[in-house]
């Protein structure tokens, strides 16, 4: 065993906690908030009645709505305040929107041609609060970065269990590499059985060990890594930790691993655990589908004298219809007819999707190569949202015999049928991180899954219309073809 001595020895640096993180980003927030509302002000003050009055609302409620929209987003969650991508996202496309709203505002209200547009308008002065926002928060996980990889801030962890159980939770542990997170070692009842280490962590002693410990130094939290089927002993050893001012925490036993957690709930008053919930539901679905019509309907007003364009070159470039509709799987696993632009030559189509798209295949045409590069094949699929078989945003539908190294995607992925429980998208998070084009190796299914699971899981309408600005940005590169 190592000596405890030695253990208490070790820097784990100052106590971090997510908490502390949110309540920085937000404090920031309203002070950068506040600082460009009272410039706004001082310049609305120097305009005469109504004008000034309504320069001074639009902003306040700019502000005021920024805060609302990032907090109903999950802006401030610790999840997303790790992902600067996601922070920076969410902040432009909340801005991107109030600041839309608040412009069409004052042009429907005609004030807006009393405020100097464009230099210093009640738009550019609020929202220049948004950029800074996104300024400060790159430098708060930069900084929290810095820190945490110099070991001067920590989230010190400890885990009880040295046996299959614990040893699965630290390789969880290390696989994600949080770098605040400081494993400070492993403790264990039964130190007769316990290995000398685990994953090159110490298994520094008892749970009494742990309580001596943490009279001494802080620990955050304490993960229970033990079955739990082995009722007494669990009960006993978390008895024992109540007395440690810490989070103390059951990790997963081995079945509720392979499980999405999504916690306990109670039927008819009995705790039971929940294995999967439904996704995007009730009040959800009905928003989504909205979102659905009325952003689809727009989209394909506005992309339809492009569409007109696109049939008339794939029509004068080789034989055959302009449309080609292709079978795929769709919601709860049933299949639909995906409409696509016919980019290949009308004799080598490929319906089933058995062989993928290749740079430089010789099936596709010379108008079928620049709609793929650019995505515009794509295009005859708001038809597909607007009946209702998908949705803009959600998992990507494939084909029905599309292979990744020779398997089915089924076969190597076992959760692969988990995405089917919403409805497939046009563009989905998976595009947007990078996992589109040919699936030619296991890992980019793999990764395209586990992007979908996301989704599913952390679904909103903020998150989709992320998505759909992402998507402007990576409708071509070297993976599309």
């Amino acid at each position: 065993m190592t000596d405890l001595k030695s253990l208490l020895r070790v820097r784990t640096g100052r106590s971090f906690t997510g908490v502390s993180a949110i309540v920085l980003t937000a404090t920031l927030d309203i002070i950068l908030l506040g600082g460009f509302f009272t410039w706004s002000y001082v310049e609305a003050s120097q305009l005469d009645g109504l004008d000034a009055r309504i320069w001074k609302f639009t902003d306040a409620t700019f502000c005021v709505g920024i805060l609302y929209l990032m907090l109903a987003s999950r802006g401030y969650a610790l999840s997303i305040l790790g992902n600067p991508v996601s922070q920076l996202s969410r902040l432009l496309v909340n801005g991107s929107i109030l600041a839309a709203l608040e412009w069409l505002a004052l042009l429907m209200l005609q004030f807006a041609p009393a405020f100097p547009w464009p230099w210093n308008g009640p738009i550019n002065i609020v929202s220049g609060a948004v950029v800074a926002m996104c300024l400060t928060r790159l430098l708060i996980y930069r900084g929290l970065m810095s820190l945490a990889e110099r070991g001067l801030i920590a989230r010190t962890v400890a885990v009880v269990g040295s046996g299959p159980h614990g040893l699965r939770l630290i390789q969880s542990l290390m696989q994600r590499r949080e770098a605040w997170t400081r494993i400070i070692g492993i403790f264990d009842d039964r130190h007769d059985r316990a290995p000398r280490e685990v994953e090159g962590y110490p298994v520094a002693g008892t749970v009494d060990d742990l309580i001596e410990y943490a009279r001494e130094r802080r620990v955050d939290e304490v993960l229970v890594a033990l079955p739990w089927g082995a009722e007494a002993r669990l009960l006993g050893i978390v008895e024992k930790l109540k007395v440690i001012p810490a989070n103390v925490r059951l990790a997963p036993d081995v079945i509720s691993g392979y499980f999405i957690d999504q916690g306990f709930s109670r039927v008819d008053g009995m705790p039971v655990y929940i294995v999967y919930r439904k996704p995007i539901s009730g009040w959800g679905a009905m928003l989504k589908r909205g979102e659905d019509l009325i952003l689809g309907t727009a989209i394909g007003l506005v992309a339809l004298p492009l569409m007109l364009l696109c049939a008339i070159a794939i029509k004068l470039d080789s034989p055959g219809p302009v449309l080609f509709r292709q079978n795929r799987y769709g919601y709860n696993n049933r299949l639909i007819g995906v409409y696509k632009f016919r980019s290949m030559y009308q004799d080598r189509t490929d319906r089933s999707g058995s062989v993928q798209t290749t740079s430089d295949d010789p099936r596709v045409t010379r108008v079928g190569r620049l709609i793929r590069r650019t995505s515009l094949d794509e295009l005859p699929q708001i038809l597909n949202v607007l009946k209702g078989d998908m949705s803009l945003v959600g998992p990507r539908p494939h084909a029905t015999d599309t292979k990744a190294a020779g398997r089915l995607f089924e076969e190597i992925v076992r959760e692969y049928s988990a995405r089917h429980k919403v409805k497939p998208g046009i563009t989905g998070w998976a595009q947007v991180m990078g996992w589109r084009g040919e699936t030619d190796t296991e890992e980019k299914i793999q990764r395209r899954v586990e992007c979908d699971l996301y989704y599913m899981e952390n679904w909103s309408v903020f998150l989709d219309i992320e998505i759909m600005v992402r998507t402007l940005f990576v409708l071509t590169g070297r993976n599309v073809y």
